[in-house]
């Protein structure tokens, strides 16, 4: 795996991979910007991450109606399987609850229990709130992205690719708590590509989650650029790409 790739790996894993990319004959990357991070000598190809088919395939219109959403804007967030503390997205859901300006799709992963009390408590029955989907875990992830307007997210590689692959636009929130902070430079990349925005866990507050989130939404042509521009990051043919590598390595073609 390389800089962009990966996904909670200790600093003894990136030494790894710096000292056995001067013995291969090739290093797979996922983007572009992860050369910087290995030696100038190192023979590279990129080659993207594979993502799953069903992300390349799902479509926006039936996955909402598969949903039963409506044609208000549709808000997908997420903080990756152990839950992200994310009290800021918790006042962008009970504010949708209240005003119903926005449909919100949230999983709160397994120790985030927490969350469904604590937007109670800032006055949203989510029980009675037709518009919020709110759930431990998503386990339609290509459906939930597909009908999605905007995505609220962590900055993992995979996270990313499915994102570019559906050229959905992104509020990308890293989380500093993984090694040399590759989440940040992960967002960066789409963030000077111009196609999401970043909140950085130490500035991210509900208020600003929310200013965020509403300028983005209430802009559809800037929503449509960055769509776009996540688009043209894809890389979506990265299963032939790592295939085509492996058999010229192995002197099979």
């Amino acid at each position: 795996r390389d800089y962009y790739a990966s996904r909670g790996l200790g600093d003894v894993y990136k030494r790894q991979n710096k000292m056995l990319a001067k013995s291969v004959k090739k290093v797979m990357l996922a983007v572009p910007d992860a050369k910087k991070y290995f030696d100038k000598n190192v023979d590279f190809v990129i080659t993207g991450n594979p993502v799953r088919q069903e992300i390349l395939t799902a479509k926006k219109e039936e996955s909402r109606k598969e949903l039963g959403l409506d044609n208000r804007p549709v808000v997908l967030s997420f903080g990756g399987s152990l839950g992200a503390r994310n009290e800021a997205v918790a006042d962008l859901v009970a504010r949708s609850g209240i005003d119903g300006r926005y449909q919100h799709i949230h999983a709160y992963g397994s120790y985030g229990d927490w969350f469904p009390q604590l937007v109670e408590e800032k006055g949203t029955d989510i029980a009675d709130c037709s518009n919020l989907d709110i759930r431990p875990y998503i386990d339609n992830m290509p459906t939930c992205m597909a009908a999605a307007d905007l995505v609220i997210c962590r900055a993992g590689a995979i996270t990313l690719s499915e994102i570019q692959a559906m050229g959905k636009p992104a509020i990308l929130i890293p989380s500093p708590n993984v090694a040399e902070n590759h989440q940040y430079h992960n967002a960066m990349a789409l963030v000077n590509a111009g196609a999401a925005d970043i909140i950085e866990e130490k500035d991210l507050t509900g208020a600003a989650l929310m200013r965020k989130t509403d300028k983005m939404l209430l802009n559809p042509e800037k929503l449509e650029k960055y769509s776009e521009n996540s688009r043209k990051m894809a890389i979506t043919d990265a299963n032939e790409r790592i295939y085509s590598v492996v058999k010229k390595v192995l002197g099979l073609v």
